[in-house]
């Protein structure tokens, strides 16, 4: 099986935002020597015949902060997933996690969803579902929810595998 990271380039940061700092994934990509992409937009025929040489068979997407043309979301031959912070269809866009804390909500979780060019759109393969402790913070529940969506995607990648989640 052929992995590969699609990530957002490195970001200028300090005082003169002459420091270039690399994306996590990048640096676990280039620790285990996985081929990595990191175009300034998800666009274009450069960045298309990258992802066409890989060949994948499914892409998943995980707080990427672009919308995929269709062309690149039906490029591999099982399709893209999202995994999303929230319960979807509630807290779509980019802050679903501060969104259920500022709004009291006492679940959280994460949706596998297949992705369509709109956003947070496609439809849920999966959903998994946690409780929000009274005294949590975003940034605990972030990490408590990147560890089920951990567990999710493998649940749905074995859906889509099994043909069960063409969604």
């Amino acid at each position: 099986d052929v992995v590969a990271v699609v990530t957002q380039p490195d970001k200028p940061q300090g005082r003169h935002r002459s420091s270039l700092v690399p994306p996590p994934v990048k640096v676990i990509a280039l620790e285990e020597d996985i081929p990595l992409l990191q175009p300034d937009r998800p666009r274009g025929d450069a960045f298309l015949n990258s992802l066409r040489e890989l060949a994948p068979d499914v892409s998943v997407v995980v707080a990427y902060g672009h919308i995929l043309t269709r062309e690149t979301i039906d490029l591999p031959r099982l399709g893209t997933l999202n995994i999303h912070a929230s319960l979807l269809p509630r807290w779509r866009g980019a802050a679903p996690i501060q969104a259920a804390i500022l709004a009291g909500d006492a679940e959280s979780g994460v949706s596998i969803m297949r992705m369509v060019p709109a956003l947070d759109a496609g439809p849920v393969l999966l959903q998994a579902r946690t409780p929000i402790l009274d005294d949590e913070t975003g940034g605990e529940l972030a990490v408590r929810l990147s560890e089920l969506g951990a567990l999710a995607i493998v649940e749905a990648l074995t859906l889509v595998s099994l043909g069960d989640g063409r969604g």
